[in-house]
């Protein structure tokens, strides 16, 4: 079985992200083994939302100018593409680069950052639930992709890494209509899984240095986890970053995903890396802090109440948005970006159809002031 490469970091400087860069790509024979006689790579990072390299939300910059840096001294032709959360056009793709602190990192190399926001159709011929993805343009015509990840919980997912990091290969509000397409949680899993396997994803890196707790990927709590992950396969990766923040396969949909169709084992190990039984449990994370739509006991109360009343006791108990109207600015960006146009704005605050929310959690995870909060059933809380 392919190994799951681990290192421990904490800082986040030039120097030392060339030398952990360097050993992330080392077990792959370097930036130039990895390319594999390619001439071209497009590294595919996090820039879900325009903040700050501290926020935990996005790629840390100075990680990306270290990979940039590995393959372009390699002398590969490197293009950066990644189609943000909410409306996707040149503009808001530049301004989202500038915030995220890659222009300013990048504006020395020679690097192509894609902002022309044009898209493709892209086949997925093998996927269960979808055949065809449309894909930004560079995603379609890349020789190879290196699939740069951050390590956060999810509101909708529990976690993301490598496996869910492939959606920002769909540009900007195609995502909502595929949430809205895929409400149910399996379903939105299975058709991630089938984007990801239809992309030229030729290895994947997990920056779990600084990453996120609590109501993930851009509303929840900064925390250092002190670790990168590198590895071909994003099942295996992901299984095994977030097994040493607490989860287990059957609480990620994705990883349960990726488990049915062969992807990884249901559980993880420490001989599936490199390190010692005593390093793998040293690198663990102790009390992690849940998003709010998946608290602690909720999954198996759920369970069991599946099958009650054809489904109808089910979603009284399900994690549904609240907008705090106090911390609420007003912008509409919730109504804008809602993939089922369930909210509505009314007196400058936005106000939810309950009865059509999908549950989705696109409007939490990307307000701009975070005042879209998670409400969770008292009852499940106990």
């Amino acid at each position: 079985m392919e190994k799951v490469h681990l290192y421990f970091e904490t800082e986040y400087t030039e120097e030392r992200m060339d030398a952990l860069v360097s050993a992330l790509l080392a077990p792959y024979g370097g930036a130039l083994g990895l390319a594999a006689g390619r001439k071209s790579v497009l590294i595919k990072p996090n820039l879900v939302s325009k903040k700050p390299p501290e926020s935990g939300v996005t790629t840390h910059p100075l990680m990306l100018r270290s990979l940039c840096k590995a393959f372009l001294d390699a002398g590969l032709k490197v293009t950066v593409a990644e189609s943000h959360g909410g409306v996707y056009t040149e503009a808001s793709a530049k301004a989202q680069l500038a915030g995220c602190g890659v222009l300013g990192a990048l504006k020395d190399l020679d690097v192509c950052l894609y902002t022309k926001a044009e898209s493709a159709l892209h086949s997925a011929e093998g996927g269960v639930l979808c055949k065809s993805f449309e894909v930004i343009k560079p995603i379609s015509e890349a020789d190879f992709i290196v699939n740069l990840c951050k390590v956060k919980t999810h509101s909708l997912t529990v976690y993301t890494g490598a496996l869910k990091n492939t959606f920002g290969a769909v540009p900007g509000m195609r995502k909502f209509e595929l949430h809205a397409r895929f409400p149910e949680k399996e379903d939105f899993a299975k058709m991630l899984v089938d984007l990801h396997l239809s992309l030229p994803v030729a290895l994947n890196i997990a920056d779990g240095i600084i990453g996120m707790e609590g109501n993930g990927p851009t509303a929840g709590v900064t925390r250092a986890f002190g670790f990168a992950a590198a590895c071909g396969s994003a099942a295996l990766c992901d299984l095994v970053c977030a097994d040493l923040l607490g989860l287990k396969c059957a609480d990620v949909p994705l990883l349960a995903e990726a488990a049915r169709r062969g992807l990884c084992p249901e559980e993880a190990s420490f001989d599936m890396t490199d390190l010692t039984a005593e390093e793998y449990e040293k690198a663990r994370v102790r009390d992690l802090k849940l998003p709010d739509s998946s608290p602690k006991g909720a999954v198996s109360l759920l369970g069991r109440l599946q099958r009650l009343g054809g489904g109808r006791i089910i979603r009284l108990f399900r994690s549904k948005p609240k907008v705090n109207k106090t911390e609420c600015a007003g912008c509409g960006k919730c109504a804008e970006y809602c993939p089922a146009k369930t909210i509505e704005m009314k007196n400058g605050k936005p106000h939810i159809n309950r009865s059509a929310c999908i549950r989705c959690f696109c409007c939490q995870e990307l307000c701009p002031v975070g005042a879209m909060k998670i409400k969770t059933n008292r009852i499940v809380r106990l």
